[in-house]
């Protein structure tokens, strides 16, 4: 069970969506480029530094690239 005592946030909002799950999902291009990059041996710190390198504006995470390698490899 848990009490409410105060209806507020106790914190500010974030400055960038940095590690955010929204902001970081891979577009359909991302997705592919990681499928390519897996079938190649490609590892997942290197596809991430491309995918940066194309998109500066990028925030994606590592975590998420792992999760689209792993999606490939299953779907194999």
């Amino acid at each position: 069970m848990v009490e409410l005592i105060c209806g507020s946030h106790n914190h500010d909002l974030a400055e960038t969506m940095v590690s955010h799950p929204y902001a970081g999902r891979l577009s359909v291009e991302e997705k592919v480029m990681v499928e390519d990059m897996t079938k190649t041996s490609v590892k997942a710190r290197n596809s991430l530094l491309t995918m940066k390198e194309r998109n500066e504006k990028n925030v994606t995470t590592i975590k998420q690239v792992y999760n689209a390698m792993c999606v490939h490899r299953r779907s194999e």
